[in-house]
């Protein structure tokens, strides 16, 4: 908060002291205006007053151009809505009971928004204010604040000194008093530096926050509450202000024609309007509403807030979503696509070539609904002012020794509603802030609080109870294992507890509720406030209930369960006994509403924006399920143009404060907006959020330290040290799957760091566990375990044997192999073992960011985000290309006879002749022989009887439709339920839902594909101990490097990391960076005689300085291609 205050001071005086002319230049390509109106919304008073300062400056610079702007962009509804705000009124702030407590609250608390003038040569040399000099929003906001009138005289060194002596006075003047004297000082228009500059330098605004940061266990709940009250009373003293300056701008800057529809900067409103009103969906409007709106967005510069307030958002809403109206919803989204988006006519349902030229209307209108967004939303960013160097790794060390020294005093006490459990005698606990609200049922469990007392239990007194033990033992426990069967539930007043959530967010946001506000962070400490450090919090518990569990391994049955299974058996049945296929549910279909979804509980004005880029993100994604198109289609627009830069950059500025990411307090809005509409975010924010909110504290915190580049520091001490338990397993390199199985059965829930060593090699750490992925990631692709679809292709053991081993190969990635109806349980059950530990596998190494190194169908994502059931034909494309190939000459046939026997031209014996002609490649349907057979699986019927069954003209729409449901959902549906049997042991699937299909692969792998250039290699890349950038040997290097393609580039990233990829961004994201060190020798050994040797756990690579280019190049390719698959000292 305090470098947002400060950016906004240093502004407003850059354009106090520009020129007009220079103003007019720089301006002219920024949307100033709608920034301004931006922040006159915000619920942050510092903000509201410096954007008055602001456009008060501006209209004083720039008169004609922004009383134009300020109409067309908001400012002057926000200036209205100020002035028109109601003020509470409030009984006058009592003193605190003695003059010193009083005088030291009033030094520290300084949210209280006081501003001290700073003189400059140039302040001190004008001419003093007269007394009738307008001060209007010039007036000081100090004046506003002082226990007595101010001083109308030059800002000089005694004014200052009264200024702050008077600032310690406690204060028993009403805030009706303050607005009498603003009222009478806000009379006339014009300004001068004197009565202005000194309200641009609220140099008291970030005080509090940055003047308590630790709060003393010595302060005492009165005084708090006076500090608490005394900020509120500045608060509304802020806001008398506020609003007497929005009514003087008003009066000052816009007459009596402010009401008035007729002035010219409303003429685009007005057409917006009118274009509004032509969307109808009681009676047909046809096409003509939506092409006035795509000509004012596409020829006009339409502002953000004349499309808001034209009621465009809640119209396009209406007619997209709505399902009962005069045009059936298909129709209307069809007319929407063909003039947004330039796709077919609404009455155009077969398209046979796409021809989509030209720049569609929805780039402009995605782009101007982004700037309604940035406008309207106000998310609230906590971030906090923290002492302690500039890296957010030192400020986080200062967080971190402080939460290792204090500890929460906690009651715990049995629910009144319980009568049940024992009730705990042990008096209060002291708690590890940091500690998880599991762990305080961990405590109580394994004291024997979680189960029920033998009758006249409550009357035993236990040694365990003492005070002692409770010290020792309460603060440092921290639960391991979070998926067990929970046995209690905790309670904060009427607030059920999150097992997830640490203790200190917990106090803090539910001990006291009615102090503070996710949006009042004025008065907030970084720590807390000091009264949660000294009160007593209770902490109820009562037995868990069989709702809540829903971790529990092995839960019971219930009477809808036994429903939903006879349901899928007899929808089973119907597939095999009649061959109906389930519905298809369009992928277009889920967004198709007017409201987000459910799970969005924050409340903001942004919300209908979001929901219409939702909608409309969805169309330029799914728009080809309108029609039926000959093969898969491509987005029309690059998702880079539904980025919310402004979004953006409050979350990467939220992920990046050490303190909300150690006590897991990250704002709602985030994980929710975040959850809902994912494209407003770029994929590496959300793949940050993802390692922040999914997984333990000190994972999170390992994320950041990775993220924030502060591992080269030299003083360890300096940085957070995440409490991360490591679990390390020895392995053989012989049959490596089995070990790999073993190990993903022996860690089991384990939240615990996996490190491998393999037996009989010293190496340990990073590269041998990175190198245990991809082996194993290899070794599941082999053809004989009969998991895959695709060919068998032979290459050389990932594990070093010496024969040739045939791998499963598929072009467009790896599937799952359908398994047929009939197959043996054995044959089954070893299948769906293989899967299972594949999901527990892929878990574990997401959990732990390390990069796996097996290609997948986009289609396997699709099922891992829970997409299956909207799969289509066009999907097959990402399976096989052979089949879906023939798959689609077949529609074509399909598509020809629909519309043969739709066509009302036809006479009963020309549409049986135009039937007969049809064929695929010169033969007919039947001539095919093409049976009711998995095709590249014959031993596969598609319903029962199948291979009896011959297609034909009249059973091939059967027949297409249950190749595609056996292919893609019916054969590999028990392979993907173990999948997701396994993954879900060690996190739910549901957490991925932030990520699209395509992303995954990112994810779970690393980076894409890409070639190296010597500039990015110069960039990323570290020469050290004996090199520097201007070395030979590190240029030759880094020309060797850029010459090389897909396989050499795995072999040597195999050779220098343990993995043969990078992660996501690539070598700038390699943690920690490729190191490049000279490797000495003895006397006169020529260093052309000597491989190049590595560290894989620091990524450091040990170069010969060779005499040429090529020996170079001869050498490194020897060495990646011989010195892997051990780990020996280098």
């Amino acid at each position: 908060p305090t470098v947002r205050h400060k950016c906004l001071q240093t502004l407003l005086r850059m354009i106090y002291y520009a020129e007009p002319s220079l103003l007019k230049e720089i301006l002219q390509s920024q949307p100033v205006s709608s920034h301004i109106a931006a922040m006159m919304a915000s619920s942050d008073v510092k903000v509201v007053v410096g954007a008055i300062q602001m456009a008060e400056i501006l209209m004083q610079k720039l008169p004609d151009i922004f009383s134009v702007y300020f109409r067309r962009e908001g400012v002057m509804h926000q200036i209205k809505r100020l002035a028109d705000s109601e003020l509470k009124v409030e009984s006058p702030v009592k003193p605190a009971p003695t003059t010193a407590s009083s005088s030291s609250l009033s030094s520290t608390s300084s949210g209280s928004l006081t501003s001290e003038p700073v003189p400059t040569e140039k302040e001190g040399a004008s001419p003093p204010a007269p007394e009738d000099s307008p001060s209007s929003s010039q007036m000081k906001l100090s004046d506003v604040l002082k226990r007595k009138k101010a001083p109308k005289r030059s800002l000089g060194r005694k004014s200052k000194e009264e200024a702050t002596t008077s600032e310690t006075k406690p204060s028993s003047r009403s805030s009706g008093r303050a607005k009498s004297a603003s009222s009478k000082e806000s009379k006339s228009s014009s300004s001068s530096k004197i009565s202005f500059l000194p309200s641009l330098n609220p140099r008291s605004w970030a005080k509090f926050s940055c003047s308590d940061r630790v709060p003393k266990a010595s302060a005492s709940k009165e005084a708090v509450l006076s500090k608490n009250s005394q900020i509120s009373a500045h608060r509304e003293k802020i806001k008398t202000w506020i609003k007497d300056q929005a009514e003087r701008f008003l009066q000052q800057y816009f007459g009596p024609d402010f009401e008035g529809t007729s002035h010219p900067a409303l003429t685009v409103l007005n057409q917006l309007c009118s274009a509004a009103e032509q969307i109808q969906t009681e009676c047909d409007s046809g096409i003509e509403g939506l092409k006035s709106i795509a000509v004012i967005m596409r020829d006009s510069d339409v502002s953000p807030f004349e499309i808001i307030h034209s009621g465009l958002i809640q119209k396009l809403l209406q007619y997209l979503t709505s399902s009962s109206c005069a045009v059936p919803r298909d129709v209307r989204i069809r007319r929407f696509l063909h003039i947004f988006l330039n796709c077919p006519a609404p009455d155009v349902l077969h398209v046979k070539r796409l021809e989509m030229e030209g720049n569609p209307a929805m780039s402009y209108l995605v782009n101007k609904l982004i700037g309604c967004l940035h406008q309207l939303e106000q998310f609230q960013v906590k971030v906090h002012d923290l002492p302690g160097g500039n890296t957010s790794s030192g400020r986080g060390s200062n967080a971190l020794r402080f939460f290792n020294t204090h500890q929460l005093k906690c009651n715990l006490q049995r629910h009144p509603e319980c009568t049940t459990l024992r009730q705990w005698k042990g008096g209060p606990v002291k708690i590890d802030p940091l500690a998880l609200v599991q762990a305080i049922e961990r405590y109580l469990v394994i004291r024997g609080y979680g189960r029920s007392k033998p009758d006249g239990d409550d009357d035993i007194s236990d040694d365990e109870n003492s005070d002692d033990d409770v010290d020792d033992t309460m603060a440092a426990v921290f639960i391991s294992q979070g998926t067990a069967r929970h046995k209690l539930e905790f309670f904060m007043g009427e607030r059920f507890l999150p097992y997830n959530m640490t203790v200190y967010q917990a106090v803090k946001n539910y001990s006291n509720p009615g102090e503070t506000s996710e949006t009042d962070t004025e008065a907030e400490s970084p720590l807390g406030h000091a009264n949660i450090w000294v009160q007593t919090h209770t902490i109820w518990y009562r037995p868990a209930s069989e709702g809540d569990d829903a971790s529990a391994t092995s839960p019971k049955k219930t009477k809808g369960d036994n429903k939903s299974q006879k349901t899928v058996r007899r929808k089973m049945d119907e597939l095999w006994n009649d061959g109906h296929c389930p519905v298809m549910v369009p992928a277009l279909n889920a967004y198709l509403t007017d409201k987000l979804p459910a799970f969005v509980t924050v409340q903001d004005a942004s919300l209908d924006v979001i929901a219409l880029l939702r909608i409309l993100h969805a169309f330029n994604r799914y728009w080809s399920t309108m029609y039926e198109v000959p093969c898969p289609v491509n987005p029309v627009l690059p998702y880079i143009e539904f980025l919310s830069s402004k979004l953006t950059a409050k979350a990467n500025r939220q992920l990046q404060d050490p303190l909300v990411i150690m006590t897991g307090n990250l704002p709602n809005w985030l994980a929710e907006i975040s959850n809902a509409a994912p494209f407003l975010f770029p994929f590496d924010t959300r793949q940050l959020l993802f390692y922040a909110t999914t997984f333990d504290r000190d994972r999170a915190l390992m994320r950041l330290q990775d993220n924030t580049g502060d591992n080269g520091t030299t003083d360890s001490t300096d940085r957070v040290a995440p409490r991360l338990d490591r679990r390390r397993k020895q392995v053989s390199r012989t049959e490596l799957l089995k070990q790999a199985e073993k190990v993903m059965e022996d860690i089991g829930n384990s939240r615990a760091l996996l490190e491998i060593q393999y037996e009989n090699e010293v190496g340990t750490g990073l590269g041998p566990t990175l190198e245990f992925y991809a082996l194993v990631s290899k070794e599941v692709q082999k053809s004989d375990l009969d998991l895959w679809r695709g060919d068998g292709i032979k290459e050389k053991s990932a594990i070093g044997e010496d024969e040739e081993i045939l791998y499963c190969y598929s072009p467009c990635g790896l599937f799952p192999a359908p398994l047929p109806r009939n197959a043996k349980a054995a044959a089954i059950n070893k299948v769906k073992a293989k899967f299972k530990f594949l999901g527990k596998f892929m878990a574990k190494a997401l959990m732990d960011s390390r990069m796996l190194d097996i290609p997948l169908s986009l289609v396997f994502y699709k099922w891992l985000l829970g997409q299956e059931h909207s799969l289509t034909s066009s999907d097959l494309q990402h399976l096989d290309p052979v089949v879906a190939k023939s798959f689609q000459q077949l529609e074509d046939v399909l598509h020809q006879k629909q519309r043969i026997l739709t066509d009302k031209s036809h006479t009963d014996e020309s549409q049986q002749l135009a039937l007969e002609s049809l064929t695929m490649d010169g033969c007919s349907i039947e001539d095919l022989d093409i049976n009711f057979t998995l095709p590249g699986y014959s031993n596969i019927e598609l319903k029962k009887g199948g291979q009896d069954i011959t297609v034909t003209l009249d059973n091939l729409e059967e027949y297409l439709q249950l190749v595609v449901h056996w292919s893609q959902v019916e054969g590999v549906s028990r392979q993907f339920e173990a999948f997701r049997e396994g993954f879900e042991e060690i996190f739910t699937l549901s957490t991925l839902q932030s990520f699209y299909p395509e992303e995954l692969e990112q994810l779970f792998c690393g980076n894409k594909k890409e070639m190296w250039d010597v500039k990015m290699l110069m960039e990323c890349c570290r020469p050290d101990h004996g090199y520097t950038h201007d070395s030979r040997a590190v240029n030759f290097l880094f020309e060797v490097l850029s010459c090389y393609d897909d396989v050499e580039q795995r072999q040597f990233l195999q050779f220098v990391t343990g993995s043969p990829r990078l992660p996501v961004g690539g070598f700038r994201s390699l943690n920690p960076p490729l190191t490049i060190v000279r490797k000495s020798f003895e006397g006169t050994e020529n260093p052309d005689n000597f491989l190049p040797s590595v560290m894989t756990c620091v990524n450091y690579l040990k170069l010969p300085d060779y005499s040429t280019i090529d020996i170079m190049r001869e050498k490194l390719t020897v060495a990646a291609k011989e010195g892997q698959l051990s780990f020996h000292l280098s």
